[in-house]
């Protein structure tokens, strides 16, 4: 009967993931080739010479970061579509072997795509987040001792969106030892506190969302404790990574949102997650229509979904693909929680995206664009595929302790 169970788990498991391999592999196809402007360069050695004559380029930090973030799902992913019969290192092998060789016709396709740079650095990182999301993958899902493994198991859509929170605040990953980086880092908190109500307040409704996530995961009781030990790690952190600074309207959130967290853990899990949900939702439209300096003069709206995305800074480009991921998924989930349906859900918040994104045609510096609802979208499918149960369903309880 054991045997039967693991087969069915095996089964269900390689259902659920294949359809996230693929979107995944959509993506990294995407974002390697865009913008599909391809010629023959009329000078030069060919893909493969350009390839390997780049293999002792050094690559920028940010840049490598990046190569390594797109590929970590296809690692992990790849793990989790094989058979489990299959041998576990034997796995890893295979999914490593395939992120080596995807990301190598990538970097020989893009030898003839119009503003796209063939280089062996970006196949080192390619590999090397194939090799972290395989064996991350390969870990998380078999060492059930591992912290509140459970939980992350039960729950893992407000596991995810809490690793987009850490993911956004903690790039570029790299810390520093100089000290004049931390005093740098706390200078503005120190020397020019300065309060922002607006600023504040959102840091306090994005460390109250998360702190929610962090109560389903780990249990209510429990996240009186871990909760705040997370936000301070956080903060903490944040002072030892490179370029990372620290603002006072930060640190007044995150303690406005610790004293507020165990008066909200007195509410009802739904109440609650209705409460954020529409809190969340005033500050994410707020946030996309400031300066509310709307000009009679219009542009043209992109329908190219990420063209913002993929052009300008990486670092940028990563941390603000984190936040929206972290911002739309939250009030997807907190919406569910509250009691809706997934669909409405879906419907409202891609409204308000869509309102939001229309009226950034009027607002100057914006790029107004269909990328946002992109997200969205692609948020909504990962979810329905990694949710082991329907929130709101008979089945589905918060965890309480």
């Amino acid at each position: 009967m054991q045997v039967k169970d693991e087969s069915l788990s095996g089964s269900r498991s390689r259902v659920t993931f294949r359809p996230l391999l693929a979107v995944t592999l959509v993506v990294i196809v995407y974002g390697s080739l865009y913008p599909f402007d391809f010629r023959i360069p009329p000078v030069g050695a060919g893909p493969l010479r350009a390839l390997l004559d780049s293999w002792a380029m050094r690559p920028g930090r940010s840049d490598f970061l990046g190569n390594i973030l797109l590929y970590l799902p296809l690692g992990c992913f790849g793990m989790l579509s094989l058979p489990r019969p299959v041998n576990g290192a034997f796995r890893i092998f295979l999914v490593c072997a395939g992120g080596a060789g995807l990301s190598a016709t990538m970097e020989l396709a893009q030898y003839f795509d119009i503003g796209r740079v063939t280089s062996a650095d970006d196949v080192y990182a390619n590999v090397l987040g194939t090799v972290v999301g395989a064996l991350a993958a390969n870990s998380a899902f078999r060492c059930w001792r591992l912290p509140f493994a459970s939980g992350i198991a039960s729950r893992p859509v407000p596991a995810l969106l809490i690793a987009a929170l850490a993911a956004d605040r903690l790039y570029p990953y790299v810390p520093a030892t100089d000290l004049h980086k931390y005093w740098a880092a706390l200078k503005p908190v120190i020397l020019d506190p300065s309060l922002s109500p607006v600023a504040a307040l959102r840091h306090t409704v994005v460390w109250l969302t998360c702190f929610s996530f962090i109560s389903a995961v780990v249990g209510e009781r429990r996240s009186a404790v871990v909760a705040p030990a997370f936000c301070c790690c956080i903060l903490a952190a944040r002072v030892m990574i490179v370029d990372a600074v620290l603002s006072f309207d930060e640190i007044a959130g995150a303690a406005a949102a610790i004293c507020l967290h165990p008066i909200m853990l007195t509410l009802t899990g739904r109440r609650r997650a209705g409460a954020l949900f529409a809190t969340l939702a005033a500050v994410v439209v707020v946030e996309r229509l400031q300066p509310f300096q709307f000009q009679p003069i219009t542009r043209d709206f992109g329908w190219i979904p990420f063209r913002s995305l993929l052009g300008g800074s990486v670092a940028v480009n990563v941390m603000a693909f984190f936040e929206k991921a972290f911002l739309y998924g939250s009030l997807l989930e907190l919406f569910a929680e509250a009691g809706g349906r997934p669909r409405t859900a879906l419907s409202l918040v891609g409204g308000m995206l869509l309102a939001t994104s229309w009226a950034e045609l009027y607002l100057p510096g914006r790029s107004a664009e269909i990328t946002d609802f992109v997200i969205l979208l692609l948020l909504a499918g990962g979810f329905a595929l990694v949710r082991p149960y329907p929130v709101g369903s008979a089945r589905w309880t918060p965890h309480s302790d």
